[in-house]
């Protein structure tokens, strides 16, 4: 009897392992920012160009105004768009960025939202 629980916990021990160490099948999701055409958008990564006319920031197929532009974020002005939601892309030269997602919010709102960037007042 004894070799007999031996041999069920080493069983479940085994089961617990091969369950525990089987790979993540679940798909990753993209994550998607809503707003409205007008907004202000940060988009932050590496890579971007401190001249703000090398930086093309395009949503669906019309591109952004990009407003301020350093290493490590750009400032661009959402534009007009039809579509609900858009892939959002950057391009530096002939570098393009991961696609992101941009919803465009059915209702317009007034939204501010203040935050010192660069510390630098306009």
């Amino acid at each position: 009897m004894k070799h007999y629980n031996m041999f069920v916990v080493a069983l479940m021990l085994l089961v617990a392992a091969m369950t525990a160490c089987s790979p993540n099948q679940t798909k990753k999701e993209t994550a998607t920012v809503a707003g409205n055409a007008g907004n202000f958008l940060i988009i932050r990564g590496h890579g971007f160009s401190k001249e703000k006319a090398a930086n093309k920031v395009i949503f669906g197929d019309v591109a952004a105004q990009v407003l301020r532009a350093n290493a490590d974020y750009l400032l661009v002005q959402v534009p007009e768009q039809k579509a609900d939601t858009v892939q959002v892309v950057v391009a530096v030269g002939d570098k393009t960025s991961n696609a992101m997602l941009f919803e465009y919010n059915t209702t317009r709102k007034l939204v501010a939202s203040v935050q010192n960037i660069a510390g630098v007042a306009y």
